[in-house]
């Protein structure tokens, strides 16, 4: 295997290890989502659909800071179209290996993030992008991508009734929802990903009817007030 291509089962990554319990896993009940059915539908064919999750490592003397150790993309099919470990750009300080599964020989010969950086860029071009907590992802791979097209699992709002409105962890909602085990031991930002593309799958007919609606809605600067048609020039 190419040192650069990272294995999503790796290593003693328990959690990767549950990718098996996760697809062989009954479907949730529909009650679990306002009761509808649990259906993944077809992506529009001039929308493709790509999730993405990253493990980092941590920099800086206290080891608070974050920097992109691997990083990996599913498409719609829940199907690894890539990942790649890392080569470092500062001096790790906590690789974070319970949690990351990263370690130093991983990153070591890992791909350069210049070259990681484009190569990702020219995937998630004019692509639907999944994730949890985008944010993170994006920020240490030194990217953005358009609002309009970002479907964040951590801040859809039916997932977060789940806590009360706070901000739900990963691991929780796909216990929940899609009634399966990750995160258990080292991660793998393989499984990750897949586990956001399911989650967003479950919902998609609902959010993305609901981001219609709000797309559909009068700005305020439109908009009549008191039952006038407003001012007529």
């Amino acid at each position: 295997m190419n040192k650069n291509v990272a294995s999503a089962v790796h290593k003693n990554a328990n959690g990767a290890n549950n990718w098996i319990k996760f697809t062989n896993a009954s479907p949730p009940p529909a009650s679990n989502l306002n009761n509808n059915a649990v259906v993944q539908r077809q992506e529009k064919k001039d929308i493709e659909v790509v999730a993405i999750d990253c493990e980092m490592v941590g920099i800086h003397p206290d080891g608070q800071g974050n920097m992109l150790a691997r990083v990996s993309i599913v498409n719609s099919k829940g199907e690894t179209i890539y990942d790649k470990f890392v080569k470092p750009t500062a001096t790790v300080t906590d690789y974070r290996t319970p949690v990351s599964g990263i370690r130093p020989e991983d990153i070591e010969h890992g791909e350069v993030f210049v070259k990681v950086k484009k190569e990702v860029t020219q995937i998630l071009k004019n692509k639907l992008l999944v994730g949890h907590a985008l944010e993170h992802d994006l920020r240490v791979l030194r990217i953005s991508h358009p609002k309009h097209m970002i479907r964040d699992t951590s801040t859809y709002w039916q997932f977060k009734q789940l806590t009360e409105g706070r901000t739900p962890g990963l691991k929780r909602l796909t216990l929940h929802f899609l009634g399966a085990s990750i995160q258990e031991g080292e991660h793998s930002s393989v499984q990750d990903a897949k586990a956001a593309l399911q989650l967003y799958m479950l919902a998609r007919k609902d959010w993305e009817l609901l981001l219609k609606k709000r797309r559909s809605r009068p700005r305020n600067g439109n908009k009549p007030h008191n039952g006038s048609q407003g001012k007529r020039r």
